[in-house]
């Protein structure tokens, strides 16, 4: 890019003034330098939580080389990474812009989002303020941005399909509703507090058929956007979604799910989050995070079963590694070894030493998936009298031997 900065800022200017869309400026930091958009827009309440905001849909770790479109609550926008040789400058953000005028159900789905904490006229005029560009419009514009910074010129079938390509919502006016971004969670958790409690409460409750409603409307917030690690984004972004998974995990149990699984559950993906160099690929692992975790939370209020079963079942989670008896059972329920047998099948559906080996061999997959241990070291710690016995059982419920089942899950791929 051999543009200088003034006429970055003179280009920036000009297409704010001709379009009437706002055009930001996000330097290598995060931080917006300046800004362009029209005065109605910036006295709305909701104007400075928006922008905020979508400086996250800017990637340093992998520039792009065409513009890249993104949407969120029905806004529409796309951005220009700005990079001279190997060196990130920073980032062109250009909207927000609306395909059509925001509809009543529109606007309902996002104060449903926020259990109605939120000035609905004022976010009525905030919408009302956002230009109107359809989405031909939008790519042309984003062609001329591009050319002009970098003299460069770009078909658009070029731009949509690479658009396609990558993990941000390409601009579709047929369904908008499908084309919410799947970015940044980050102000779930951080920037409204009312937004925090509704998330906590799907997850306790294992509200899956909400969590969709929780992601689509997430821009919307009532405070700026803070920054865990200001100077570097990266490292703020994984300080905010493990804070994110810490309180998940927390609504978890108290929705039932037992402690030992949610722990282990929250260190997983946490330690994930960690290895990870890449902006998107964190905000998808802690959208799977938030999903898995209501998912099973979901699945526990599906199969209630009584306090002696629950109390067998959490037992034998947190006992896979040991010797697991029905007499042991038994006394920790305080029933008879007979009476709690019948009783587990009755509400299980099957006896308890198949219950045990099916969740031995579900945490077979696990370790097999995840780590390159021998296979004879996995059957010996769960408890399989030798190994050609564990190879039995795991294939009598998963179709394949431990070998086969690692070829085909696993990157690791040792040998055994």
């Amino acid at each position: 890019m051999e543009i200088s900065t003034e006429d970055l800022q003179y280009i920036c200017q000009l297409i704010s003034e001709v379009h009437g869309i706002p055009v930001y400026y996000v330097n290598g930091f995060g931080e917006f330098e300046y800004e362009f958009s029209r005065s109605d827009l910036r006295s709305n309440p909701y104007y400075v939580p928006f922008k905020e905001q979508i400086s996250v849909y800017t990637y340093k770790e992998d520039p792009s080389e065409f513009p890249i479109f993104f949407s969120n609550s029905n806004l529409n926008f796309f951005f220009v990474n700005l990079k001279k040789s190997t060196y990130f400058l920073g980032t062109i953000i250009v909207g927000p812009a609306l395909e059509n005028e925001i509809s009543d159900e529109n606007i309902t789905k996002i104060m449903d989002a926020f259990k109605g904490n939120i000035n609905k006229r004022n976010l009525i005029e905030y919408y009302q303020a956002v230009p109107i560009i359809d989405h031909q419009q939008l790519l042309s514009i984003s062609l001329m941005v591009y050319y002009l910074i970098y003299r460069k010129t770009l078909d658009k079938m070029f731009v949509l399909e690479n658009n396609k390509a990558t993990d941000l919502v390409v601009i579709q006016s047929e369904n908008l509703d499908l084309e919410l971004s799947k970015g940044r969670r980050d102000f779930i958790f951080h920037s409204n507090l009312s937004y925090e409690r509704v998330l906590h409460d799907y997850v306790k409750n294992g509200r899956i058929d909400k969590l969709k409603d929780i992601f689509d409307y997430s821009i919307v917030g009532e405070a700026e956007l803070g920054l865990l690690s200001r100077r570097n984004r990266l490292r703020s972004e994984k300080n905010l979604m493990i804070t994110g998974i810490a309180l998940v995990c927390r609504a978890a149990i108290e929705g039932g799910l037992n402690e030992e699984t949610a722990f282990t559950l929250s260190d997983y993906y946490i330690q994930q989050i960690e290895e990870l160099g890449n902006l998107k690929a964190i905000l998808r692992l802690t959208e799977d995070a938030i999903s898995d975790f209501t998912n099973r939370v979901h699945g526990l209020n599906v199969e209630k079963y009584s306090a002696p079963i629950t109390a067998c079942q959490h037992y034998i989670y947190n006992h896979l590694y040991g010797d697991i008896t029905l007499e042991q059972l038994a006394e920790m329920c305080r029933l008879s070894p007979n009476y709690l047998s019948s009783l587990f099948k009755k509400e299980v559906g099957i006896p308890i030493s198949e219950y045990i080996q099916q969740q031995r061999v579900d945490e077979a997959k696990k370790l097999l998936d995840l780590t390159s241990y021998s296979i004879s070291d996995i059957s010996t710690w769960l408890n399989f009298n030798d190994q050609s016995y564990f190879i039995k059982v795991f294939k009598k419920y998963t179709g394949l031997t431990p070998r086969q089942f690692r070829n085909d899950h696993s990157s690791h791929h040792p040998s055994t």
